[in-house]
């Protein structure tokens, strides 16, 4: 395993990333509150986007397993949150065995992956009849991307399951989120990458930059998770920005030219005092360093709260996005919730640039959000989806 000296010295340009949900209200919720749902709704406009009850175009992607379900994508989505490979399984701990059959229970049941760059531009490109799930990997330890010795990516660690289980079902096209720790202890630094004086930096370097390489160049989203995981409700302004600022710093060394990181986790979902700085700030930089490091994210990453209602709903709020933690029986007892509700969960029409919902739904589209979206009215409603997605991700 080649390791890697986290890159402080490293300089990169100053980049301002486009904010895409500047329209949105941000709900004021903590870690454990209930699901973004609460947010205040925007005013919709009825000149913004068309209404079309035409069959939708088909998604180019293989299609596989799907769900027996009327479209609508006013429902929810998960976002599912791991962390650690291994034994005992736990809160932040899932076997081997165990994630490999979340991705088997997944896609048998109409499940693909998107990644929250795709939620949140709603460039939601999966199949008709398919289900929206993204998966969140915090923290980036060793156990999640190793390669080994002949250069191959271990087939015990998670990229090493996804890319089999992918190779195996092409149907589950796109990739995860990762969340990458630049400076948290050992095996927690950039997949486990640490300082060593066996192997030189700029080989390290290089493992590291490969790593971050392959997530990107197979449709993977890379995430900033902070410096080294400190807890931002502890910080003042200035050190939160560093905080936050410098794990961008960090990450952007890694990344191909022109990458823009859009997500932020926070560690153990604490909220800085002033809640804005989680999602846009500047950090100066270090003593001699010519500009100051700018961030800014589309989406900020709770830590738990369920299920999130659909970006095209107006209560969405990019800017405090619930997650699941998949604990043990976490993830079946939500897809068994769904099977008792199933006009809950968000289903595909298999066409991205349409946005599908059930008639007596369709006034809670946010078009002023959407206006290049048509918005495709569909009748037969699955039983109750009116009430079920009217509770959206409240319940």
């Amino acid at each position: 395993m080649h390791s890697l000296s986290t890159c402080y010295g490293q300089r990169k340009r100053s980049r301002f990333f486009s904010l895409a949900l500047t329209s949105l209200l941000i709900a004021a919720c903590g870690a454990d509150d209930a699901p973004a749902a609460g947010g205040e709704s925007l005013a919709l406009s009825d000149t913004v986007a068309t209404v079309s009850q035409d069959p939708p175009s088909e998604s180019a992607l293989p299609v596989g397993p799907t769900a027996d379900l009327p479209a609508n994508e006013l429902g929810q989505i998960m976002v599912l949150e791991y962390h650690r490979l291994g034994d005992p399984e736990g809160e932040w701990y899932r076997s081997i065995e165990n994630f490999r059959s979340d991705l088997r229970m997944l896609y048998e049941r109409g499940y693909r992956p998107v990644t929250m760059r795709q939620v949140v531009e709603g460039n939601i490109d999966i199949p008709a009849g398919t289900s929206p799930v993204v998966f969140t990997v915090d923290d980036s330890s060793l156990r999640q991307f190793y390669y080994l010795e002949d250069g191959g990516i271990d087939p015990n660690t998670m990229v090493g399951i996804w890319d089999r289980f992918q190779q195996e079902n092409p149907a589950w096209h796109h990739g995860a989120v990762w969340c990458v720790l630049p400076a948290a202890d050992y095996p927690s630094n950039f997949f486990g990458e640490k300082a060593s004086r066996e192997v030189p930096r700029a080989e390290r370097e290089e493992t590291i930059r490969r790593k971050v390489g392959y997530l990107v160049e197979n449709r993977h989203e890379i995430c900033n998770h902070t410096l080294y995981h400190a807890r931002l409700d502890r910080g003042t302004d200035a050190q939160v920005q560093e905080w936050i600022g410098r794990g961008e710093d960090s990450i952007q060394v890694y990344l191909p030219e022109g990458y823009e990181i859009v997500t932020h986790a926070l560690p153990l979902g604490m909220w800085p005092k002033n809640r804005q700085l989680a999602w846009k700030g500047t950090w100066p930089g270090r003593p001699g360093q010519d500009r100051p490091v700018n961030y800014e994210y589309s989406v900020v990453l709770e830590v738990s709260g369920g299920p999130n209602v659909s970006p095209f709903d107006s209560r969405f709020v990019g800017h405090s996005v619930n997650r699941l933690i998949v604990a043990p029986g976490a993830l079946q007892r939500q897809l068994q919730a769904y099977e008792r509700n199933p006009g809950q969960r968000y289903v595909s029409d298999g066409n991205p640039n349409t946005i599908a919902v059930p008639r007596s739904l369709q006034e809670r589209v946010n078009r002023a959000r959407w206006p290049g979206k048509e918005i495709r009215v569909i009748d037969q409603e699955a039983s109750a989806a009116g009430a079920a997605a009217e509770a959206g991700a409240d319940g």
